[in-house]
């Protein structure tokens, strides 16, 4: 099942508009918020990661370190940072549920890292491991780039807490599921696009350097969306949205 969606060329006439801003680093408030980092700490983790922000003068986010294997699960960890405002159980964003796509605007000196990931936790009093999660892919460049993830399908709340994916099987035997029109009840509904608590990037699942600075994540649609030129945007989703 893939889930890594084609990433929008960046900064060129091809670049998809953030039509709904949730966080920028510019200071502004209604999307400006506080972070908080964690990194693996399953039974003696080894990952670190560093995440600044600079709302003076480049007005982005750095989220830099390095993933590592977890000795006693013999596994990759992790590394993640996210908002904290509200606990993360209180909707602080504005409502995305008009929207077909999150969309973030990034660079990247290791754009060829495997692990990125980014969840939106809603309704949910646990908003690390019970948010919805999406892997994203970076064009092979070092230079700006907006990356256009599909709310639907690629957000799921039924990940693996050991690779941060949905198609994978636990060592336990759990198998996961992804949203798909047969498992309508993983995916993002437009109730959590208008009630998201809590934002969160990630490097995870993979062994290796990452570095991901961050200008803006926010929502609005790729231009596969445009059926024709003028006309409004119609979602591409996986079966019906459910509220």
């Amino acid at each position: 099942l893939a889930l890594l969606i084609p990433v929008v060329a960046g900064s060129g006439p091809g670049d998809p508009d953030i039509l709904a801003t949730l966080v920028s680093f510019d200071g502004q408030k209604g999307t400006s918020y506080h972070w908080r980092l964690t990194n693996d700490p399953v039974m003696g983790g080894l990952s670190k990661s560093t995440f600044t922000v600079d709302t003076a003068k480049a007005k982005s986010a750095v989220f830099n370190g390095t993933v590592a294997i977890v000795p006693a699960l013999k596994a990759p960890g992790f590394c993640t940072v996210a908002t904290s405002d509200g606990l993360g159980i209180i909707p602080q964003f504005t409502d995305v549920s008009h929207c077909s796509h999150l969309l973030i605007r990034a660079r990247s000196w290791t754009p060829s890292y495997p692990g990125f990931k980014v969840s939106l936790a809603a309704n949910t009093l646990d908003p690390q491991f019970a948010s919805h999660k999406a892997s994203f892919a970076l064009e092979n460049t070092t230079g700006w780039q907006t990356v256009a993830v599909p709310f639907r399908p690629c957000f799921s709340n039924d990940w693996s807490p050991f690779t941060g994916d949905c198609d994978t099987v636990d060592p336990t035997g759990r198998a996961h599921r992804c949203c798909s029109p047969q498992h309508l009840g993983v995916c993002l509904t437009n109730r959590n696009l208008r009630s998201i608590s809590q934002v969160g990037l990630w490097a995870e699942g993979h062994t290796g350097d990452f570095h991901l600075e961050v200008t803006a994540i926010g929502a609005g649609y790729s231009y596969s969306d445009f059926e024709n030129a003028g006309h409004a945007p119609r979602p591409r989703v996986a079966g019906a949205a459910p509220e």
